[in-house]
């Protein structure tokens, strides 16, 4: 079970809010819970606030939340619960401000990135964020989003892969963001290019799967022969195409017109300094005539890993 997650929050049948207090404070503490949770009845909510003003913590009011039934235990409704608690992070809905953040460049899209944080700062409560190059004097009015990461962890959002492209390559730039503590932090956002190698020709596609090391935020790319040249078949229509037989025979053609070996390539993107692991699927023509699609890890096992 999370540790962001405790049924105690919720008074159990027949007790008193005093009594509830005294089973909430140990709970708590013995959980080592990071925030609190509680039922929308008033009870619960003043229960659960004088409980977690003793240990420190804040409670979060979940609409909808019943207190416990009559024959249910603390851990039975923490396991009632749970799987809608631990469904949160991905429900949050992103406000901007104005004209909202600045969009990518022509061209490329977003990833999924968990927000970084600094020495010392809590995954917890709002997040405002926004994009832009490097400045002497950075300014919170940057940040033109806000996400609430309620008790944690750290929330998950979505990122220009590039503000700009200069030859074919996605310049860096700044995250930026705000937490409760007001100070204003910059994250230099880089990239690596990956490249998978085709020694016999066999490839039509090739995907790249990666993201931080704990795979919170988990991203897709579809990765483009090196020196394929504009026209049918083209990687970024693959999952896009009506017909996919139609794809696959025109992505062929266009590729045969490249050299064996061949080379895939696709960029991965993150803060300055920090690790992204990756792996490999590929469809690929089998001697039969058919197609094989397969996952590619290292052959020690495990998945690759570069530093930004």
């Amino acid at each position: 079970m999370s540790d962001l997650f405790c049924a105690a929050t919720l008074l159990l049948a027949g007790e008193t809010e005093g009594a509830a207090v005294t089973r909430l404070v140990s709970s708590l503490r013995d959980r080592k819970v990071a925030g609190v949770y509680a039922a929308e009845s008033s009870a619960a909510v003043r229960t659960a606030e004088t409980a977690a003003a003793a240990t420190g913590l804040h409670v979060h009011t979940v609409p909808g939340l019943a207190d416990a039934g009559a024959d249910e235990t603390d851990d039975d409704v923490l396991r009632r619960v749970a799987g809608e608690f631990q469904a949160i992070a991905d429900l949050y809905r992103i406000p901007e401000e104005g004209a909202g953040n600045l969009p990518p460049a022509p061209g490329r899209g977003t990833f999924r990135l968990v927000l970084p944080l600094g020495e010392g700062e809590r995954a917890s409560g709002p997040f405002r964020f926004g994009f832009g190059a490097m400045r002497k004097k950075p300014s919170p009015s940057l940040c033109r989003a806000v996400i609430d990461a309620g008790f944690g962890p750290a929330p998950v959002i979505d990122v220009p892969e590039a503000l700009s492209v200069l030859k074919n390559r996605p310049m860096p730039y700044f995250l930026y963001h705000v937490s409760t503590d007001g100070i204003l932090r910059a994250d230099k956002i880089a990239c690596a290019r990956i490249t998978l190698a085709d020694p016999d020709g066999k490839v039509v596609s090739a995907r790249m799967v990666w993201g931080d090391s704990a795979w919170r935020a988990t991203n897709l790319s579809l990765m483009e022969a090196k020196g394929y040249t504009p026209g049918p078949g083209p990687a970024a229509e693959e999952f896009f195409a009506e017909d996919r037989a139609a794809f696959l025979a025109a992505r062929e053609a266009a590729l045969s017109l490249l050299p064996v070996p061949r080379v895939f390539e696709a960029f991965v993107f993150g803060p300055s300094g920090s690790g992204v692991e990756y792996c490999f699927q590929t469809v690929s023509r089998r001697p039969d005539g058919g197609f094989e699609v397969r996952w590619r890890n290292r052959e020690s096992g495990g998945n690759w890993r570069v530093t930004l």
